[in-house]
């Protein structure tokens, strides 16, 4: 399984992208069920976007074997990253199906968790 993790922060310049960026790749290294924490290059801005946008982007991948568990440690681990790094957002992908981990209540937050795990495990 290849999870693509996608940081969103406000008013950051990519020096701070690229220190954040690492320091969740250093975090996602840890985990047992990671084979690898991969950070895509990156030729351009995406299109449509300016220099000065408001939102900065940083992407990593990370490949496994991802249990249930696993997958919640994964969550987990990026909600509490992102609360640190104070990021804006942290979107997970797999496949077609994304997860995104903001300043939500922590029930509403926990609901949308739990639905996206359960739909990936679902799929094995």
């Amino acid at each position: 399984m290849k999870v693509s993790v996608v940081i969103e922060s406000d008013g950051i310049d990519l020096h701070e992208l690229d220190a954040m960026t690492r320091s969740l790749e250093q975090d996602l290294s840890l985990l047992d069920a990671a084979d690898s924490v991969e950070r895509p290059e990156v030729e351009s801005l995406p299109e449509g976007a300016k220099s000065g946008t408001v939102v900065t982007i940083g992407t990593l991948i990370v490949s496994g074997v991802f249990s249930r568990a696993a997958l919640q440690s994964l969550v987990g681990l990026v909600g509490e990253w992102r609360k640190r790094a104070e990021a804006r957002r942290v979107e997970l992908t797999e496949g077609d199906d994304s997860l995104i981990v903001e300043a939500l209540s922590p029930g509403e937050q926990r609901a949308l968790i739990e639905a996206w795990i359960e739909r990936r495990s679902a799929d094995r």
